[in-house]
């Protein structure tokens, strides 16, 4: 079977369950397959193990799972059941993190890190040492072996635990930290109600932040600020809708929040300098 027949096979299975089935259908057909040229010829084997795919695909997996990695910011993030698939709409305040260390230099941390994403790309491409704190064992566990997997022991700390705990946030002394940095729990309850199959299949702990998805914001901002330097940024991932409160509640801590738009336009992140 050539690519492009399988690519259309595949699609064909997956149009009742997916809007992005033709995409879903090249990246299975990639992962098992190769770089196929259109033409190229598919073997039986191959095509088996893209069948296999879908079917677990169909049956409400998410293809990142599936796969056991994703790609966020151009660097392979190994993932699966139990944490929080990096999504591109996280690159937003990745972007921010990273144009602000490499002005500044200095240290982070990445709170609620996850698999590690923000906190990985910020060590590789903003040139510092940070840390990631993260409460969940199964994340922890991921983001341990993203940062041996991209070679940043010797740069980028893993601290598990949670991120308002007192002893955790006293092993930062006031004053050390360049950057502040989270894409913390923020979907609300109406929408944890409204999700997605395959959005059901990632951690409640990584997603659900309270009645009206605010509960994180509203004690992040205190419980951290002082760790951070004259100048030093706070910045958070927002859900769709939240970024006004976001600012008055980063704004009432004495930073002056500006909004960020991701690629679709969305206000996606919240960023403001300490003063």
């Amino acid at each position: 079977m050539v690519m492009t027949d399988a690519v259309r096979d595949l699609a064909e299975r997956l149009k009742d369950i997916t809007e992005d089935a033709e995409f879903e259908a090249r990246e299975i057909v990639r992962e098992y397959c190769g770089n196929v040229l259109p033409f190229g010829e598919i073997s039986e084997p191959q095509f088996a193990r893209c069948t296999d795919a879908v079917k677990r695909r169909i049956g409400g997996e998410p293809l990142q799972y599936i796969f056991g990695h994703w790609e966020f910011y151009g660097l392979d993030f190994t993932i699966g059941e139990g944490v929080l698939i990096p999504r591109a709409d996280t690159e937003t305040v990745t972007e921010l993190v990273i144009r602000h260390l490499k002005q500044h230099g200095g240290e982070y941390v990445d709170l609620c890190a996850g698999s590690g994403c923000i906190g990985i790309a910020s060590a590789i491409y903003g040139n510092c040492r940070g840390y990631c704190v993260e409460l969940s064992d199964v994340a922890a566990k991921y983001c341990a072996e993203n940062i041996q997997k991209h070679k940043l022991n010797d740069r980028l700390t893993l601290i598990q635990g949670d991120i308002f705990d007192k002893a955790i946030i006293d092993r930062f002394a006031d004053g050390s930290l360049t950057v502040v940095v989270s894409n913390p729990p923020y979907v609300t309850k109406e929408e944890m109600d409204k999700l997605q199959r395959e959005v059901r299949r990632e951690p409640s702990l990584a997603l659900y932040g309270g009645e009206d998805g605010l509960d994180y914001y509203r004690r992040i901002f205190s419980a951290w600020k002082a760790k951070l330097k004259d100048g030093g940024l706070f910045a958070v991932e927002t859900g769709d809708g939240q970024a006004q409160a976001v600012c008055e509640l980063m704004r009432a801590e004495g930073f002056a929040p500006t909004v960020y738009k991701d690629l679709a336009g969305l206000d996606r992140a919240v960023a403001g300098l300490m003063r």
